[in-house]
């Protein structure tokens, strides 16, 4: 019950630290330094305040004895110009994959990009905001060739434990456009931790043990000639058998 209710207390404070953070970060950090850096390096620079950022967060939440995480293959993460693709049981993937991947943008919602407290972020990392389908994959197409590394979760949204893996076809699309290889990213929480429908003071009984796992590159594959739609299906339906697979070798999503 003691550690319980620590964990309840590191959550609150972690939630602080994050908001405070943020603040702080985009509208004082990033101004007072952002001039030193020529226009067209500013994004680039954006990114790696944001991944130092999220590196310390990380560190700090585990210290705060919220979580424990082991980590599979990060080097994977360092190369540029990827297609990072990940399962998302959770809130806390977004955080962990912006602190390991180099250089990283990310598809969000129009609705985020009128929050005060990540509406910074995005305009100077320059994410892609969802708004009309074919712009966003321009969009991201352009941001990977200029050598960012494009983080999706083709789920669409937080899954809940035991929920078959189905993936839109979106992100093997951009990786197709682009021809550039995808990084599989496999998160497991035993048990759940902020999860879809789990509110921030639901505290596990235990503390929660997160696994990472980064898979070997995927390269898209289209040398037929084919129509990219159906390049775009075969390699999702390619793409969910492998994180079938490690779900089978590691146990549900989320549980």
């Amino acid at each position: 019950m003691l550690d319980r209710g620590w964990r309840l207390f590191a959550i609150m404070v972690n939630y602080l630290v994050y908001g405070l953070g943020s603040l702080l970060l985009w509208y004082v950090v990033y101004p007072c330094t952002a001039w030193r850096v020529p226009p067209e390096r500013r994004e680039v620079y954006a990114r790696f305040l944001s991944r130092g950022a999220f590196r310390f967060f990380i560190r700090f939440t585990a210290f705060m004895g919220m979580w424990r995480y082991h980590i599979e293959g990060a080097e994977r993460l360092e190369k540029p110009g990827r297609v990072i693709i990940a399962n998302h049981p959770s809130f806390l993937d977004v955080v962990l994959l912006f602190a390991l991947t180099e250089n990283a943008v990310c598809i969000v919602k129009p609705v985020l990009a009128r929050v005060p407290l990540v509406r910074e972020p995005i305009r100077r990392c320059g994410h892609v905001v969802a708004d009309e389908a074919e712009e966003v994959l321009h969009k991201s197409v352009r941001v990977i060739r200029e050598g960012a590394s494009l983080i999706l979760f083709p789920q669409g949204t937080r899954t809940p434990a035991g929920v078959p893996i189905r993936f839109h076809r979106s992100a093997a699309r951009i990786a197709l456009e682009a021809g550039v290889p995808m990084v599989p990213v496999y998160f497991r929480y035993q048990p759940s931790l902020l999860g879809k429908g789990e509110q921030w003071y639901n505290v596990p009984s235990t503390r929660p043990q997160v696994q990472v796992l980064v898979g070997e590159e995927i390269l898209p594959d289209n040398a037929g000639g084919e129509p990219l739609s159906l390049s775009s299906r075969k390699l999702t339906r390619r793409l969910e058998a492998w994180f079938e697979a490690w779900e089978y070798d590691h146990g549900s999503v989320g549980r």
